[in-house]
């Protein structure tokens, strides 16, 4: 069965790599353009570049052709604007579209055929000396001689190419993490193996699906296949400079899904599940809720594309997306707290200290994303994505560890777990009771009919 599995994971995995390579194809970045009232002066993207000197590829068309007027000129000038990050903000405050040339580094203007083919691209390098820099690029129309002089005229469409210092098609940002996540993705692999075996275990052995390792299997598996999405795109963008966008989505959504599974599975570990109570049922009034978090938290995972270049994000989750899970995750752990007050003060006397070091280990990672959130902010901008990337893919590794730690062979928990609780002493799940002699002197029965009682006496000897 095992071996039946592996083959079609191997050849699943096989198939997904062949079909992104074939569609795969290079291009960094295309804008569409249209100058009008208002918008003469607009951001294009941006880009960080190591201490060296990186490259620019522009290159323009119209989505359209101009036709049906013999004064038409061959070409028209769109202006390219090229400013550091440490003139951004001045630009971007900076009202009038004429004064923001004033905090631009660099200026080129690129030439637009009218009839619809792509123009020649203009070429150049970009240097810096004392660090690495965060360039951000724009184009306007500060003359307003297109679209606000000609209605007329349709929509431009710019190709951006720009590659960083030895010409590597990542961003400064992003160097390294191809090697990161391969590594990552080879420890999961190890990770996935154990949760699923123990798991097959814990589901044979106490003849039950309603296991902590069972839902912890499920956020391995998540992670696991954020990791490869997450590989492939970084994979394809060493080759064709973009990468593969729906890989990146799909991977932000698996992060965001196996955090919140993690996160259910202490909340509902908080509440006593195993500890003071056996089964799910128990907590099923807390469903729905759960079902409604994770929705939130994958429709938020999902809108951080949507704004994926935009000039202010240094990674996936600044911005209102990543507050709004901050406040989210704080919420859950103020939720967690409650819970793991009442079931501390319900549990068993020799389950007390368990709770308080489960608690302060389940702490530091619920807390952990919106922490590094927070200290990002702290960091250069263009290191921020390194922490944020690097910090969350170690807090779920150590998270998962020190739970199938916890959760996996003889250990405490498994010693307080009532899911091991048997009806009466000495059964299999209790080895210490084993030739422990058991005595019943009293019996209350709640009728008044006649009952007839046998009695047995068994004595067992070990030989």
């Amino acid at each position: 069965y095992m071996g039946k599995m592996t083959s079609i994971k191997t050849s699943s995995i096989l198939l997904l790599l062949s079909v992104i390579f074939i569609v795969s194809h290079a291009k960094v970045v295309y804008k569409s353009l249209a100058f009008k009232q208002g918008s003469t002066w607009q951001y294009l993207t941006k880009f960080g570049i190591s201490i060296g000197q990186g490259f620019f590829d522009i290159k323009g068309r119209l989505k359209k052709p101009l036709v049906g007027n013999a004064n038409l000129p061959q070409n028209i000038l769109v202006t390219i604007n090229f400013y550091l990050d440490t003139k951004w903000d001045s630009a971007l405050e900076e009202p009038m579209c004429s004064n923001k040339a004033q905090y631009e580094i660099r200026q080129e203007y690129i030439e637009i055929p009218t009839d619809g083919n792509w123009g020649s691209s203009i070429v150049g390098g970009l240097r810096q000396k004392t660090r690495p820099f965060v360039w951000f690029i724009a184009a306007s129309d500060c003359h307003e001689s297109l679209h606000i002089a000609n209605p007329n005229y349709p929509d431009i469409e710019l190709k951006i190419r720009l590659l960083g210092n030895d010409e590597t098609e990542f961003s400064h940002e992003e160097i390294g993490l191809l090697s990161l996540s391969a590594i990552s993705l080879l420890g999961y692999i190890l990770i996935l193996v154990y949760s699923i075996y123990n798991n097959y275990k814990d589901i044979k052995r106490k003849e039950r699906m309603d296991s902590p390792i069972l839902i912890l299997s499920i956020a391995v598996v998540l992670e696991f296949l954020s990791l490869l999405f997450q590989f492939l795109h970084l994979l394809d963008f060493s080759y064709t400079g973009e990468g593969m966008k729906i890989c990146n989505g799909i991977s932000i959504i698996l992060e965001i899904a196996s955090q919140f599974f993690l996160s259910l599975l202490l909340i509902m570990f908080s509440q006593g599940w195993t500890i003071t109570n056996t089964e799910v049922g128990d907590l099923s009034a807390y469903a729905p809720l759960s079902v409604v978090l994770l929705v939130i938290h994958l429709l938020i995972a999902g809108l951080t594309q949507l704004s994926n270049d935009a000039y202010h994000k240094y990674h996936d989750f600044e911005g209102v997306q990543g507050n709004l899970l901050i406040i989210l995750r704080i919420g859950m752990y103020s939720y967690f707290l409650i819970c793991m007050k009442d079931t501390y003060h319900n549990c068993r006397i020799k389950a007390k200290s368990f709770i308080k070091e489960f608690g302060i280990y389940a702490s530091g990672y619920l807390l952990s994303f919106p922490i590094l959130l927070v200290l990002s902010q702290f960091c250069a901008h263009y290191v921020r994505h390194k922490v944020i990337y690097i910090g969350t893919v170690a807090a779920q590794t150590i998270a998962m560890c020190l739970l199938l730690h916890i959760f996996v062979g003889r250990t405490r928990y498994n010693e307080l777990s009532k899911h091991n609780d048997t009806i009466l002493p000495g059964g299999k799940n209790d080895q210490k009771q084993l030739y422990t002699s058991v005595s019943y002197t009293h019996l209350t029965l709640p009728t008044k009919a006649q009952v007839q009682i046998s009695v047995v006496a068994v004595s067992l000897k070990k030989k």
